[in-house]
């Protein structure tokens, strides 16, 4: 790869990977589809370590379902992300004590669909663990900032984005998934904060961060995704 593009990738991905590097116990975990097998072993070591509280695998079919079931084999194809995260985590690590929520296709719909989940079971939890795809660990908290409330009362959001995994995405995925972020992220007419789409909480994009996109964009115009139209939040989504 150019270093020029290495660079500025480098600088925008690290931007996006927001980390709390909080690892007390949490009241739930949610382990969202579009994340690969790297995240899956970091969310597995956790509940072996008794931080995940109740873990909920979040996740039905988008864009990133046929990268998950090229990387778990043909026996996979046609199964949701919630079923392949859990047939990997019982079949590499013995955990079983799982939630399935199948119906997500996007960011948004993963958290909402998670909250009603969540709420289905009685639970009221105060720290809720987000475990994603680095890359779109940002938006997450974004979106669960913006529909989360249990009771009335908000939750706080533990961001534990997975590994950097950019080697195991399909030639040319993980470069789009990085341009694609920082469109959806910016706050205004046509991105998806309160301004715009409303699809998440305010997030300040800063110039650096915009600075390296534009570069990469203006190198390499076919890493930009398209912006969907339909309501879609979008980290699962077909094109989200």
């Amino acid at each position: 790869m150019d270093e020029r593009d290495a660079d500025d990738l480098d600088l925008v991905a690290r931007w996006l990977r927001l980390d709390d590097e909080d690892r007390d116990p949490v009241d739930v975990t949610l382990l969202f589809g579009g994340s690969l097998p790297s995240t899956w072993d970091a969310v597995a070591r956790d509940a072996r370590a008794g931080r995940t509280g109740t873990l909920v695998l979040v996740g039905g079919t988008g864009h990133t379902t046929d990268a998950l079931r090229a990387a778990l084999g043909p026996s996979y194809d046609g199964r949701t992300e919630a079923d392949l995260m859990a047939a990997y985590l019982d079949r590499e690590h013995g955990v079983r004590d799982v939630v399935l929520e199948r119906a997500s296709t996007d960011c948004g719909s993963n958290v909402v669909n998670a909250q009603e989940g969540v709420r289905d079971l009685g639970l009221a939890p105060i720290r809720v663990a987000l475990a994603q795809e680095p890359t779109m660990q940002r938006r997450m908290d974004a979106v669960f900032r913006h529909v989360w409330t249990l009771g009335g009362r908000a939750a706080t959001a533990v961001n534990r984005p997975g590994p950097d995994a950019r080697e195991a995405w399909p030639p040319g995925r993980w470069e789009r998934l990085v341009c694609g972020e920082v469109p959806r992220l910016r706050d205004d007419a046509d991105g998806y904060g309160p301004r715009g789409r409303g699809f998440h909480a305010h997030v300040e994009v800063p110039s650096q961060v915009e600075d390296a996109h534009a570069r990469l964009v203006a190198r390499h115009p076919d890493w930009l995704r398209p912006m969907p139209r339909g309501a879609d939040a979008g980290a699962g989504a077909v094109d989200g």
